[in-house]
């Protein structure tokens, strides 16, 4: 892993160890090759991952913010091809970072990636930027869902006021 990396610890289980079924845990041991322990334990079903992948994501604030502007820009034809493209792309984004995920796990993330990734030259601005590009999204992401509130909420009053 990285010089920077201060998560690293030294591995208290050992490489083989097993759950409760007796079989060897594949994920603990490969955690424990690279100097990690497995502390917590992962026992999410698939609907609990996608209702908190869906409850991140904002995904139904996302969608309802945005029709507005796709009935006027484009109509009909540009919501439902339009969502069907963001669907593939997003997967393809998806996809690309739990492979990232599941082959270098790190609680820094992108960060952590960009710095292991990028040429040592570039291994530092890349990781510094990176950073700060995620920390951009947080405040920008933020930042509409105040927007929609807000429209959303001129709007519902304008319904009740149609002379504003």
């Amino acid at each position: 892993m990285g010089e920077f990396d201060l998560e690293k610890t030294a591995s208290a289980k050992p490489a083989s160890s097993s759950n409760d079924s007796g079989l060897v845990d594949t994920d603990a041991s490969r955690l424990a090759e690279m100097g990690y322990t497995q502390d917590l334990n992962r026992n999410f079903s698939i609907l609990s991952l996608i209702g908190i992948a869906f409850c991140m994501s904002n995904s139904w604030f996302g969608i309802s913010a945005s029709m507005i502007t796709g009935i006027n820009s484009g109509g009909t034809t540009l919501i439902i091809y339009g969502l069907l493209w963001i669907t593939v792309v997003s997967m393809a984004v998806g996809s690309s970072l739990a492979e990232l995920a599941s082959a270098m796990p790190n609680a820094g993330g992108q960060y952590f990636w960009a710095h292991e990734l990028a040429p040592r030259k570039w291994a530092r601005f890349a990781s510094y930027l990176t950073g700060w590009f995620g920390y951009a999204g947080a405040i920008f992401a933020c930042s509409s869902v105040v927007l929609g509130l807000g429209q959303a909420t001129v709007g519902m009053w304008k319904l009740g006021h149609p002379d504003l």
